[in-house]
């Protein structure tokens, strides 16, 4: 379950940097946050599974995860 947790906390940290990417203002990326979680916690079991690796390789795929880390280059 921790694992599941984690997984989960890198992805919605992911699509949240997308959004912002899109320019969403800052003040609303907590909601979003918090909707992006919604949606895979409360999503069936079976659709969970499906859904969490759509994710893992479309965000990897896209280099979405970049928005995740701090870049050394200065940018945000």
């Amino acid at each position: 379950m921790e694992n599941d947790i984690l997984t989960l906390a890198a992805l919605v940290a992911a699509y949240v940097g997308v959004v912002k990417r899109f320019g969403m203002n800052e003040k609303w990326t907590h909601i979003a946050a918090l909707l992006f979680s919604a949606i895979f916690v409360l999503i069936p079991e079976s659709a969970q599974s499906l859904t969490i690796k759509m994710s893992v390789i479309g965000l990897t795929a896209s280099g979405a995860y970049q928005y995740v880390k701090k870049r050394s280059d200065g940018d945000t």
